[in-house]
């Protein structure tokens, strides 16, 4: 790695390397932006709001999807403006406003209108937040132990996940939903933000401007990888798995409490199945270091399939939890896996770029799944089928990761590698010699 922390002697097994303090800095950053403040929190406002304004599930579902769909259509810019301009920054920014937006929630009106133009507002300051600009950071700092560097990273929200449901839906119970933005809002505006910029710096890299130039552009640029299966078949895991998570979860305290689980118990459900996810994340970041990641994508992929086909057909507590620790597992692992995947076969030149074009699959499959079990639920009164097809979609995803070639381990990216090294023609990654060793 071409920091001054080597040159120290420090590498990155050690605790004493740099880079792992900047990964516990991006890790709170995550857990403090739109993944877990708005979009793993949504799900505790249905029945407030459905209560209080009189909206239906549906219109209510419609606010999650816009500010989805809003942050799938500036993700690949978003990813542009990083890789060109210092991510600290940009981000810590985007956070500032971020909780500024999430804070305006507490003065919402029965307009659905000014609902739907918050969720805007909401996706375009959030996709700064989210993975996106702390994975760049975080892959600039890890070669060897990129993937329990990325695991810790993204297992921010699903920490947040764990303490946070519990946590509000008790000062909604306690306070009202509107006291509860306000509390939600400081994390992003005193806690992310600040130490986003003062302590998320990219790595010192020694040598001259040009070759530091050099060390960033290396890689293939996303114009080419998108002519390739591995960014589809990427796409396609991503997606599917969206579908189901996404639409599950967002609805999952209300399709518990209908089945007669308990408000409460419904919290710790959410609670439980982000503990699971965390745990699911760090374990399968360990191991991408280690095993080849297109099996671990199918593992992955299968094993949230089956726990959110089991979550969603649940009828008690015991079941929920059971289903959820299941589901827990695989849940999260597109967000290990896709920069894990993205520099491994495309290097840096691009890298964010490359992320945004695959969160907008996810993001935009994620906007759609809530919107129809919103629907499906209004016009059936049940969630069943809907979530049997989408643990259904995850299923075939899962068995077409095997399609994935192989990709370089962390010696095949070598600094002196070219573009189409790392590319492989349009299919997938050569090794350092330029020896194909696609799959």
């Amino acid at each position: 790695m071409n920091t001054s922390a080597v040159e120290q002697g420090y590498p990155e097994q050690s605790l004493r390397y740099p880079g792992w303090r900047v990964v516990v800095v991006c890790q709170i950053g995550v857990l403090t932006g739109i993944a877990t403040i708005f979009f793993t929190i949504f799900t505790l406002f249905i029945k407030p709001w459905q209560l209080e304004f009189g909206w239906s599930r549906e219109q209510i579902a419609q606010a999650f999807s816009t500010a989805a769909i809003t942050v799938a259509i500036c993700s690949p810019f978003m990813g542009r403006v990083l890789d060109r301009f210092e991510p600290r920054k940009i981000i810590a920014g985007m956070m500032a406003c971020f909780g500024a937006v999430f804070a305006s929630l507490a003065w919402l009106s029965p307009s659905t209108g000014r609902l739907y133009c918050t969720a805007v507002l909401l996706g375009l300051s959030g996709t700064g937040t989210y993975q996106l600009g702390y994975a760049r950071i975080v892959a600039s700092w890890f070669q060897r132990r990129l993937g329990t560097a990325l695991s810790v990273v993204v297992a921010g929200s699903g920490l947040g996940s764990l303490f946070l449901p519990p946590l509000v839906q008790h000062c909604i119970t306690t306070y009202g939903w509107r006291s509860t933005t306000l509390l939600l809002a400081s994390f992003p505006l005193l806690l992310g933000a600040p130490l986003t910029f003062l302590f998320a710096s990219p790595p010192r890299t020694p040598g001259t401007p040009q070759r530091k130039k050099q060390d960033t552009a290396l890689g293939v640029d996303w114009r080419e990888a998108v002519k390739g299966r591995s960014f589809w078949l990427l796409a396609l895991g991503v997606c599917s798995m969206s579908l189901a998570e996404n639409g599950i979860t967002v609805h999952l305290a209300p399709m518990l409490s209908d089945r007669g689980v308990p408000v409460a118990d419904a919290a710790l459900v959410v609670s439980f199945l982000a503990g699971a996810s965390v745990a699911g994340r760090l374990l399968l970041g360990w191991v991408l270091d280690y095993l080849e990641g297109a099996y671990l994508a199918t593992a992955s992929l299968l094993l949230a399939a089956a726990g959110l086909f089991l979550l969603g057909h649940a009828h008690t507590f015991e079941a929920a939890i059971i289903a959820s620790l299941l589901a827990g597992l695989g849940m999260g692992c597109e967000f290990d896996l896709m920069p894990y995947i993205l520099k491994r076969y495309f290097g840096m030149c691009s890298f964010s770029t490359m992320y945004g074009l695959l969160y907008t699959a996810y993001a935009t499959a994620g906007a759609i799944a809530p919107l129809v079990m919103g629907h499906i639920y209004d016009l059936t009164g049940s969630y069943a089928a809907i979530v049997s097809i989408f643990s259904g979609a995850t299923t075939v995803a899962g068995l077409c990761m095997l399609m994935l070639p192989v990709y370089a381990s962390a010696d095949g990216m070598a600094l002196d590698a070219g573009p189409r090294d790392l590319l492989g023609g349009a299919e997938g990654p050569l090794d350092v010699a330029g020896q194909d060793v696609v799959g």
